[in-house]
């Protein structure tokens, strides 16, 4: 699904990103852990199709539209929680009634469904994180790339990710997080280091 050889991501000079290689089988669930400024979450992009790498070979086997990022800080539209949760699938033509029948199960599986008639603009940072990862999962994507999605989650929302996150057998989930993830969470983990800061 994924190969990476020799991949660098500069920045004014610097090297902000360096992964020697990585190679990523469909279905399954990797940990990308490393110490905050490693590299995470350009790496994320990268695969996202949002950004091209500077050097070296990065293969993704899925078309940009199938590769789903959710940023560590989620962004979410004006209005409410089921208009958020729908957007993918309304952006893909499906009828409402069916968008909103897809989005409202995603969101009872992630505890929200009683927020779905609330305007995001009052919702909790866990609230919102949630809201984020139902509107990626509704599409179902290939490829779901999330950048610490446990963050602001108290333990049971913890579970209610991780266990959804675990069903997810037809989808490749990469997750980056500067500590280690919940045992199970994922199949293995790779671990990106600090990339040396040098000029050629």
């Amino acid at each position: 699904m994924i190969r990476i050889d020799r991949l660098e991501v500069r920045r004014n000079g610097r090297i902000i990103c360096r992964v020697p290689r990585l190679d990523v089988e469909p279905g399954e669930r990797l940990g990308i852990v490393g110490a905050n400024g490693s590299g995470k979450s350009t790496l994320l992009i990268i695969l996202a199709g949002l950004e091209q790498a500077t050097r070296g070979r990065c293969e993704v086997s899925a078309p940009v539209e199938q590769r789903v990022y959710v940023h560590q800080q989620p962004y979410l539209f004006r209005g409410t929680v089921l208009s958020n949760a729908t957007y993918g699938l309304r952006s893909r033509a499906m009828p409402r009634g069916q968008a909103n029948q897809t989005a409202m199960r995603w969101l009872t599986r992630l505890g929200i469904r009683e927020q779905a008639h609330r305007r995001v603009d009052n919702l909790s940072g866990g609230e919102r994180r949630r809201v984020a990862l139902a509107r990626a999962l509704a599409i179902r994507p290939m490829i779901l790339l999330l950048d610490e999605p446990l963050a602001d989650l108290d333990e049971q929302g913890s579970e209610t990710v991780s266990s959804i996150l675990n069903a997810l057998d037809d989808v490749t989930v990469l997750i980056a997080s500067p500590t280690d993830l919940p045992h199970g969470l994922t199949t293995r983990t790779y671990t990106i280091t600090q990339a040396i800061s040098a000029e050629d």
